[in-house]
């Protein structure tokens, strides 16, 4: 793959030489860093905020009010797993990240959830749990897909809500198969 990406790039430079846009080619190369710069700070700052409010939930122990409707999701995901109060809080942390689609923040909250269950549930191979996790976290299903949203209005879309209802059903479908893949396959 690295070769088809050099002989690409060398193949390109010919061509813009061949048809005298040099020019056009230095200010693109020239204006990346800043693309890059102005994508990464959207991001990051973006992050920051939703991690913030999703510190504050935890704070506020709005997590533990919402648990007549967090608990039943979680009970039909990971079974008896989320009696344990620390993975609870992780597991419950690491679902509203992904509905908040904060992919970044789920993946941390995530690998908390994955130490917990490791320190309390030890197995030479990943418990049925972790796997879940693992399938649901890349998954990536949002109720409110921040970053996509982020980024579409990063780069200035006409309608940043377009995608919206397509990411619904695929997110969904595809939490949903694995989900029932990794309950049929699960031998524990």
């Amino acid at each position: 793959m690295s070769r088809l990406i050099h002989y690409g790039l060398v193949v390109f430079v010919i061509i813009g030489i061949l048809f005298h846009r040099q020019d056009l080619m230095m200010n693109a190369l020239l204006d990346t860093p800043f693309q890059v710069f102005d994508l990464v700070k959207t991001l990051v700052l973006s992050a920051c905020l939703w991690n913030g409010l999703l510190n504050i939930i935890q704070s506020a122990g709005i997590i533990d009010r919402l648990s007549f409707v967090i608990r039943p999701v979680l009970a039909f995901i990971y079974g008896k797993t989320i009696e344990d109060k620390n993975i609870y809080r992780d597991l419950s942390a690491n679902l509203l990240a992904n509905l908040l689609g904060l992919g970044t923040l789920a993946t941390i909250s995530g690998l908390k959830a994955i130490r917990n269950l490791n320190a309390e549930y030890p197995h030479d191979s990943p418990s049925q749990a972790v796997k879940m996790l693992v399938v649901i976290n890349t998954a990536g299903f949002s109720l409110l897909p921040t970053t996509m949203m982020t980024l579409r209005r990063n780069y200035h879309s006409q309608d940043i809500l377009a995608f919206y209802p397509y990411s619904l059903l695929i997110g969904f479908t595809i939490t949903l198969i694995g989900i029932l893949i990794i309950r049929i396959c699960g031998h524990e």
